[in-house]
């Protein structure tokens, strides 16, 4: 029988990781930042919201692409290219994670990983940007749908919602996407976005001066967070980001993982 893990061993490897990767990015003179929970939880805990259980970082698209082809690390690259999302992960072989949303007849599980998004340039031009991150939402929904198992034992009639999308294919959607979120050059914009920027229906886009480095604790370790971090937390949580939720509103994700 495989050995299941806890959340605090899951933490425990998450972070493992976090600092390979962040090793590596320095090594290389690439690019990355804290990004979402993950900053707020430095910022607000010094490490680990309470409640959170896992990583996120956000890294320049031209960086992000070297991560992906460069990385040569203990760990591995679950890149886009593959299709099970649009955006990567780097991951323990040595563990298996099954996630509630995803059809693992379709993938492989992948290990305890964390999460690494692209910043995109974008132009601050409130009509381009809504009309981007409309296509953007569309395109991902379509790319879950088509990730989803086909039947769901609590809803088997919406299986029909699932077959347009596996019929355009997952890698296909997953090109659509980046091609949607690359319009604009990272180093030649002036302003920066992350697509789907947060819960709050924020989807503006922030200076570039906002993503330059700085640096805070996390979990009795020292990472790359943007300079501008209060303005970014504020555009994605919102102003009261220093507030701890409600506890209704503690999300923890669903998933299981054993140890190979």
């Amino acid at each position: 029988m495989k050995e299941k893990l806890t959340l605090d061993e899951c933490k425990k490897i998450s972070l493992d990781i976090l600092i390979d990767v962040a090793d590596f990015c320095d090594r290389k003179g690439l690019r990355y930042f804290l990004s979402v929970g993950t900053l707020l939880g430095a910022i607000r805990h010094k490490g680990y919201i309470p409640w959170d259980d896992d990583i996120d970082i956000m890294m320049p698209r031209p960086d992000y692409k070297r991560l992906l082809n460069e990385y040569d690390g203990k760990y591995k690259v679950l890149k886009p290219s593959v299709g099970m999302l649009y955006y990567a992960k780097v991951y323990d072989p040595d563990t298996e994670k099954y996630e509630a949303d995803t059809d693992y007849h379709k993938y492989e599980a992948i290990g305890v990983d964390i999460d690494v998004f692209p910043l995109d340039g974008i132009v601050n031009d409130e009509k381009i940007i809504e009309r981007l991150y409309k296509r953007e939402c569309f395109l991902e929904m379509l790319l879950r749908l088509s990730n989803q198992p086909i039947f769901l034992r609590k809803n088997p009639l919406k299986a029909i919602n699932r077959i347009l999308p596996r019929m355009i294919g997952s890698k296909n959607l997953v090109k659509l996407i980046e091609r949607n979120a690359q319009t604009y050059d990272y180093d030649s914009s002036d302003y920066v976005i992350r697509m789907r920027w947060s819960p709050n229906g924020f989807t503006g886009a922030l200076p570039k001066e906002v993503f330059e480095k700085d640096y805070a604790e996390f979990e009795g370790h020292t990472f790359c967070i943007p300079k501008g971090y209060d303005r970014f937390l504020r555009a994605f949580f919102g102003d009261d980001y220093m507030e701890l939720p409600p506890e209704e509103k503690r999300i923890i994700h669903d998933f299981t993982v054993y140890r190979k």
